[in-house]
């Protein structure tokens, strides 16, 4: 459903743009979306944190950078693939690991694609948050104060052919 208002919100555009993405479109998807923007060349800030999100991680991070939590080396590598999403442009699927209080991880599934920029000229992102292994009931105590392990990434070709390498 995320893949499919993506798609026709950008029309013949290579990906649709900031006034493209209007929340009332989104209403069944908004609880479990990430939107995103680059306020300068280091920070992505979440600028739309889903409430269901909230409630699974216990913190709204809404207007937090995205990269804060990780290692100076992940944080560089996690800032070029991310860029890559608008140079491309492509699509990214990444499974990383969250983990709980008490030590436990799950895999979820963070697919992103493109938005152009607005007005601002910021260019955005916006994204999905899902379990990537089934379970009964999501009441897991995660945490937000470090590196999400990076289990796989796969870039996505939306029709200009995917970043080498």
């Amino acid at each position: 459903q995320f893949y499919a208002w993506w798609l026709s919100a950008r029309g013949e555009q290579a990906m649709p743009s900031a006034e493209d993405v209007d929340p009332r479109a989104l209403v069944e998807l908004l609880p479990y979306l990430r939107y995103l923007s680059w306020e300068d060349d280091e920070r992505l800030v979440f600028r739309i944190y889903g409430s269901a999100l909230v409630e699974a991680g216990g913190i709204d991070l809404t207007g937090y950078d995205v990269f804060n939590p990780f290692d100076p080396v992940e944080r560089a590598m996690d800032q070029a693939r991310m860029r890559l999403l608008h140079s491309q442009p492509c699509g990214i699927v990444m499974i990383r690991d969250i983990p709980d209080r008490a030590g436990r991880t799950y895999p979820c599934e963070f697919l992103t694609l493109p938005i152009a920029p607005g007005p601002d000229g910021k260019n955005r992102i916006i994204g999905t948050v899902v379990p990537a292994a089934k379970i009964a009931e999501w009441n897991v105590d995660v945490v937000f104060d470090r590196t999400l392990t990076l289990k796989q990434a796969a870039f996505l070709d939306i029709g200009f052919g995917m970043p080498a390498g």
